[in-house]
């Protein structure tokens, strides 16, 4: 959530959720602080690789073009395998135990951001999607060398130094920009973060989900992942951003990460999302494919079944609309599907 040392917004949170018999647990740990050093690491290498290449050094550009290439794209794929060389920061964040996965029977558990990133400003916004584009191109750029230095070596193509240096440049320009991008802003306050006492399953075979709350940093979500993998294996996490500034029409994720390759949300999952909003009268969700650094795709790239739900913002709702109370039915029914499931009321979902 907030560094230690400093006002924790989820204070008040957590003192509500004991005064209303909600056991919580405060997570204390540290995290790579910024900038994030996988991402810089993997251009400095290609950039490296790209200044062998123009030196007539093929092979050896194969084999830095590669490993960049492999850093980067470990990144977008929701690692990252060199930030922990980096400094760390102190962080913490709340965890609502529940009950934990079984040989059969997996864990679930929702993921709540105080502060929302899937809105207008932040994640819609056009610095974002310039961001995206960059990083596009970083991936582009970063296949390209090794490929390249490979067909040199074969003397499937000549050697063209000016295009090593070209490359070396652009590279080094990607990375000097990623080094210094700003943390992602804070979005709104996220509804969802109040409606934690009123996520609760139908009563019955004694099935809680987790809670995470956490401050909307994935790193948080590594963390928790990280700490209760056995609680949590195989399970399926369940992401909630509901700004109090959004009013649109309900959407979830279908796909979650870099356009080169993104995670897919199950199936079956996605069946019990529409099912479950059916049932209440939320209207069908837009599924939308986010394109950028999620909790979702942390989960994914864990072994986790996981999808976020979000409000879009600035639409006009009409036909569309559904108010607060319906969206924690929305939830609550999800979990009510998950109970059934663990209790073998049906064994697979359409």
């Amino acid at each position: 959530m907030e560094r230690a040392g400093k006002n924790d917004p989820a204070g008040n949170l957590e003192k509500e959720l004991s005064e209303r018999g909600i056991a919580c647990v405060r997570e204390r740990f540290r995290v790579p602080a910024l900038p994030s050093i996988s991402p810089v690491a993997g251009y400095a290498i290609c950039s490296a690789g790209a200044l062998l290449l123009a030196a007539g050094r093929a092979d050896a550009s194969f084999l830095a073009g590669l490993s960049g290439a492999v850093v980067l794209l470990l990144d977008a794929c929701g690692f990252s395998p060199l930030d922990w060389l980096g400094p760390k920061e102190a962080r913490s964040v709340l965890v609502v135990p529940g009950t934990f996965s079984g040989e059969k029977r997996k864990a679930v558990f929702l993921g709540v951001p105080l502060s929302c990133r899937l809105t207008r400003a932040v994640y819609f916004s056009r610095e974002s999607a310039l961001r995206r584009v960059e990083d596009y191109l970083g991936f582009v750029l970063s296949l390209a060398l090794p490929v390249f230095a490979g067909a040199v070596t074969l003397r499937y193509l000549p050697l063209f130094p000016p295009a090593g240096l070209a490359a070396a440049a652009a590279t080094a320009i990607l990375g000097a920009r990623r080094f210094a991008r700003p943390a992602n802003p804070s979005g709104p306050g996220n509804l969802a973060s109040g409606w934690v006492d009123r996520l609760r399953p139908g009563e019955g075979n004694g099935f809680r989900p987790f809670v995470l709350i956490y401050s909307g940093d994935e790193a948080e979500v590594k963390f928790f992942l990280a700490k209760y993998r056995y609680p949590l294996l195989r399970g399926e996490g369940i992401f909630l951003e509901f700004p109090a500034s959004a009013s649109g029409p309900a959407a979830a994720s279908a796909r979650e990460g870099a356009f080169l390759l993104p995670y897919r949300v199950d199936a079956g999952l996605v069946a019990r999302v529409l099912r479950a909003g059916k049932t209440v009268g939320v209207p069908p969700p837009r599924m939308q494919a986010l394109r950028l650094e999620s909790a979702g795709l942390v989960a994914m790239a864990r072994g986790f079944r996981a999808i976020t739900l979000f409000r879009l913002e600035g639409e006009d709702m009409g036909k569309n609309a559904f108010p607060e109370e319906t969206a924690i039915g929305w939830v609550n029914g999800i979990l009510d599907e998950s109970r059934a499931g663990r209790a073998g009321r049906f064994d697979s979902d359409p």
